[in-house]
């Protein structure tokens, strides 16, 4: 079944299934007031993320691909105890861009003039696969394994004229190798953690949120987890903050994130008023891209670092330690 019914309409809420398609040509989009939009302008209005990271000894991998309909941003970044290098394409419209917008699909990007650059995604029941390679020199592979943990898939009302849907995938043990200058960068699944985000829908023209993720495990015999948590987008009806436990998605409830935003790279204070979520989170780097060009904007900032910290399940009488566990912290303004 896919997301969007013959009429126009999306299902809402956390998705017992995965979709068989984001069939975002037959939204029916209106503006503000209700009326119906020129089906030319969904192009230019539907947004598209698929974005991959890795968190293993010593290093922290994120590679994505962005459709933001007048324009596509592919980039990847590994930063280890050598540094930080990173990598960033922007192409107009979809050149070089292609997704068939299955939940259980295939995205690519190919650049269009420079050999030996491209980026491919491919998710099936099993797995997400990643496979990336800029150049000679920057090059890898990642792979999770979805067969054993649940995915999180949920859609929520974007104000009054939109959607989004959001496919989140953590819980699982990760494997695979990059390699930057010479140097090759192992994934361990018994220990590391990861994390994959795919988004798509209609989302606020001005669009802020921030996010959080914990992942791996704290030692040998304890389970592996990984925290997702993140306010200001998956909020109306539903929301994304969970806790995987060896695979198995356990609730959060709503938290709030404290942090000098002329400082990000300060202690960060992730919680819930309940007390059930209470991590703190200390930057080690980021990865941050400022551009105002009027008609678009950014403000992206991705920190990641060190978690210390308790999550509780009080319904299960549960709580894990966060400490120790490497991860990233968000904070993202988007005009788009």
């Amino acid at each position: 079944m896919n997301l969007i019914d013959i009429s126009g309409l999306p299902a809402w809420g956390r998705l017992s299934s995965l979709p068989d398609r984001i069939n975002w040509e037959q939204y029916d989009a209106r503006n503000a007031m209700g009326k119906p939009r020129k089906a030319w302008t969904k192009s230019f209005l539907f947004k598209h993320f698929d974005f991959y990271g890795a968190l293993g000894e010593n290093f922290t991998f994120g590679c994505g691909m962005v459709r933001l309909g007048s324009l596509n941003s592919t980039f990847a970044y590994l930063h280890s105890t050598s540094g930080l290098h990173r990598v960033q394409f922007d192409m107009p419209f979809d050149l070089g861009f292609q997704s068939d917008y299955k939940p259980l699909g295939r995205t690519t990007w190919v650049h269009p003039f420079k050999k030996n650059h491209s980026v491919s995604s491919t998710r099936d029941a099993q797995s997400r696969e990643l496979q990336f390679q800029f150049g000679k020199n920057f090059y890898g592979h990642v792979r999770i394994d979805c067969d054993r943990s649940e995915t999180l898939a949920l859609n929520t009302p974007i104000a009054n004229t939109g959607f989004a849907y959001a496919q989140k995938s953590s819980g699982g043990s990760v494997s695979g190798e990059i390699f930057l200058n010479g140097n090759k960068y192992t994934i361990q699944p018994e220990k590391d953690g990861c994390y994959h985000d795919w988004t798509a829908g209609f989302l606020r023209r001005e669009t802020f949120w921030n996010w959080a993720c914990a992942s791996g495990r704290t030692a040998p015999d304890q389970p592996l987890i990984s925290l997702n948590v993140a306010r200001g987008v998956n909020e109306t009806s539903a929301h994304e903050n969970v806790l995987w436990v060896d695979g198995a998605i356990h609730d959060l409830p709503l938290v709030l994130f404290e942090y000098d935003r002329d400082d990000i790279l300060k202690p960060w204070q992730v919680y819930s008023q309940c007390g059930a979520v209470d991590v703190q989170f200390a930057p080690e780097g980021s990865v941050d891209d400022h551009r105002n060009m009027i008609v678009m904007a950014s403000r992206f900032n991705q920190c990641f670092g060190k978690f210390t910290g308790t999550v509780k399940l009080p319904a299960k009488g549960l709580a894990y330690s966060v400490n120790g566990l490497a991860g990233w912290c968000e904070d993202h303004y988007a005009k788009w």
